[in-house]
């Protein structure tokens, strides 16, 4: 999923979030919670989606520039 795909992601969660608030659904108080909740499932299921599942052993993978190895 691109950057402009989760900005639009976002901003629809909170546009749920304010609506759900005026609609009674969620307190005032309790509404910020929600939002950091979905934040974090949302973050962490689009960073696993977006991610490699390339592995190497447990060990990094030496560049040819690296002076070092």
């Amino acid at each position: 999923m691109s950057e402009t795909q989760r900005r639009y992601v976002y901003g629809i969660v909170a546009a749920l979030g304010a609506l759900a608030l005026f609609y009674g659904l969620v307190t005032a108080e309790s509404l910020p919670l929600w939002l950091a909740l979905t934040a974090a499932v949302l973050g962490n299921g689009l960073a696993f989606a977006n991610t490699t599942k390339k592995t190497t052993g447990g060990r990094h993978e030496k560049k040819d520039d690296d002076p070092s190895r």
